[in-house]
């Protein structure tokens, strides 16, 4: 009696625990192909970031890059690094959009410090950030995930900036799987950054943050070669033309000696803003040794490089440097190739 009853549970039961195993697989299987899939996604972010960040167009561009290939890998509508800036002695992270600052936290701050110790990305409205006021300050820019930059060096977490992360397209909210890839992706950022600044240390003259003279040597070897090949016997209905501009600031010795090394300074300093601000793009300013600066013009002959020599000499002579409460008179000479 109940003999085939019996029997039917069992088949139900037996078939129930085979659907739900193949349910289980199927998620299983589901889970390793995100994972092969997203490990997949960051080793090619890893191998994209590390190739752009010596990028010669500076940080900036390589910044740019960062947030461009995130927005369109993990498909978010933002994507931004705020990065460390200076002022004076006061080091603070700052988010720049169209040249202003619309976020800013102290490096020594509360936000920095939770950051320093997540050690992964976490939601701007979970814990260790959501009652600190620079959360709701991104939130209010739409941003709602932080990814720390960290960079490990002898034991110890540097936090380099943070990767801000804006709404998924789909709107579904983030898994922890993927704050767990925000976060390592943060550390191959930090790695990357911190070379790019080691690499822009080399080639950039710190006091006037025009190119240095290593910098400037390599980079007229290669503007020659170019010109060769591309104007040389083998494309002889082709001219190509790189000129080069010599400023020498006048007076620099009397500079240093009656407003010391101080006033010298301020005045290199003008004269090197001055320089950036008048080439164009593609034009390489270098400080070549002492008060003497160096202008590599690729695709400029003789006359339009004398013309840009003239403009140059009238802006710097338009300039004045501070020092010690005083306004100092700049004047160069130039000479073209």
């Amino acid at each position: 009696m109940g003999g085939p009853a019996m029997g039917e549970q069992t088949r139900d039961r037996a078939t129930a625990d085979a659907d739900s195993l193949r349910a289980e697989n199927l998620r299983l299987e589901t889970l390793v192909r995100k994972q092969e899939l997203d490990f997949k996604t960051l080793l090619e972010m890893a191998n994209a970031i590390n190739e752009r960040s010596l990028d010669p167009r500076g940080i900036e561009a390589y910044l740019i890059y960062i947030c461009n290939a995130v927005r369109g890998q993990f498909g978010v509508t933002k994507a931004h690094v705020v990065r460390e800036a200076m002022d004076g002695e006061v080091r603070r992270f700052v988010l720049m959009e169209r040249g202003k600052v619309v976020f800013e936290c102290p490096r020594d701050g509360e936000f920095a410090k939770a950051l320093s110790n997540a050690r992964g990305a976490v939601p701007l409205a979970g814990d260790p950030v959501a009652n600190l006021p620079e959360a709701a300050q991104l939130k209010a820019l739409d941003l709602e995930t932080v990814a720390p930059l960290l960079r490990f060096a002898e034991g110890k977490a540097e936090l380099k900036g943070v990767l801000a992360i804006g709404k998924r397209l789909v709107r579904a909210p983030f898994a922890a799987d993927d704050l767990q890839m925000f976060g390592l992706l943060g550390s191959i950022i930090a790695i990357s950054l911190h070379n790019a600044e080691l690499h822009r240390k080399a080639i950039v003259d710190n006091l006037t943050q025009v190119y240095s003279r290593g910098h400037f040597d390599l980079a007229m070897e290669a503007e020659i070669s170019r010109a060769e090949r591309y104007g040389g016997q083998h494309h002889s209905d082709e001219v190509r033309f790189v000129s080069l501009v010599m400023m020498d600031i006048d007076h620099f010795k009397k500079v240093n000696d009656t407003h010391g090394h101080l006033g010298g300074d301020a005045v290199l300093r003008v004269v090197a803003r001055a320089l950036r601000q008048t080439v164009r793009k593609s034009d390489v300013v270098s400080r070549y040794g002492g008060e003497e600066f160096a202008l590599i013009a690729p695709e400029t002959n003789k006359e339009e490089a004398i013309r840009m020599a003239e403009r140059l000499r009238l802006r710097i002579a338009g300039e004045k440097a501070e020092s010690g409460g005083k306004l100092l008179a700049v004047t160069a000479s130039f000479g073209v190739a």
